[in-house]
């Protein structure tokens, strides 16, 4: 059995925690400045399901990065949940050895260099090597703590905006 040492799991426990809060303090941040800005809860509402919507589909969650080019690679860079979600897999899967059996014909299997084995052979990989292919070699452990500054900016940029609009915007209802 494959298992990952004790004080590498506890840190990368804590990495995980650390983004997952980040995450939800970058929704929370930004929902309350959108409240801020604008007169009416709806059209916050609005602003916030078009940065909940950005977040998902550019983070690389639903597609993955290295299919994002032009525009769209443009957008993977600038949305925080880019930065979350790399952090969050990274800190998941980084250092597991946990067997991995490649699919024939699948991008882990060609990039494992499969093709070589006898047709018989299971072909084998780890779990972080894996993650490695599966997001296209873009999600990387060296990226960890430029993603911690970089949601952090975002943390600091919603606060200022935030403060900004309670100290020059007045909305009452009449």
């Amino acid at each position: 059995m494959h298992t990952i040492s004790q004080p590498l799991y506890t840190s990368l426990s804590l990495l995980f925690q650390g983004f997952f809060t980040f995450n939800i303090a970058i929704y929370s941040y930004f929902g309350q400045a959108f409240m801020c800005l604008v007169p009416t809860m709806a059209t916050a509402q609005i602003l916030c399901s078009v940065f909940i919507g950005l977040n998902n589909f550019f983070s690389g969650l639903i597609v993955r990065p290295q299919y994002m080019t032009g525009v769209f690679a443009f957008t993977y860079w600038i949305t925080p949940g880019h930065y979350v979600y790399e952090g969050l897999i990274l800190s998941q899967y980084e250092g597991d050895e946990r067997p991995v059996t490649a699919s024939t014909g699948s991008q882990f299997y060609d990039w494992l260099g499969c093709e070589r084995l006898d047709s018989g052979e299971e072909c084998e990989g780890t779990v972080e090597k894996f993650v490695w292919v599966f997001f296209g070699e873009k999600f990387n452990q060296s990226h960890i703590y430029m993603d911690v500054l970089v949601l952090a900016l975002y943390l600091l940029v919603a606060r200022v905006v935030t403060f900004f609009a309670l100290k020059k915007f007045q909305y009452t209802n009449t």
